[in-house]
């Protein structure tokens, strides 16, 4: 069926919850995933792991809802980081500005509120 492909597939739930990671000051996974260089079994493994990291360390945080598709951007990961393992680096470097963009805006608005 066209457009059912990991290729449709967002990956902004995984992206949203790595950036919840950040937030927490939690960096591993996303360091991890910021390494993987190529389609070598290591480096899959290694992506793959820390995506597991983190939605383990995700399900104990009281203050991120889960979002919606996570599961499906999960799967699609997994499948495209295999034939295109740049998009590990691509998520993390997203999450990140995400997080650290997020952060910005808070401490922003903090600042207009003291006025």
């Amino acid at each position: 069926m066209a457009g059912r492909g990991d290729k449709r597939v967002s990956m902004e739930p995984l992206i949203y919850v790595l950036s919840c990671l950040v937030r927490e000051k939690y960096y591993g996974p996303l360091d991890r995933l910021a390494r993987v260089e190529d389609s070598d079994e290591f480096y899959v493994t290694m992506a793959m792991e820390a995506v597991y990291d983190a939605l383990r360390y995700f399900g104990t945080l009281k203050d991120c809802a889960r979002p919606e598709g996570l599961e499906e951007a999960v799967r699609a990961f997994a499948a495209l980081v295999k034939r295109r393992p740049a998009v590990a680096k691509e998520v993390a470097f997203k999450a990140l500005a995400k997080a650290v963009g997020g952060e910005r805006q808070v401490v922003k608005g903090q600042a207009s509120a003291a006025k």
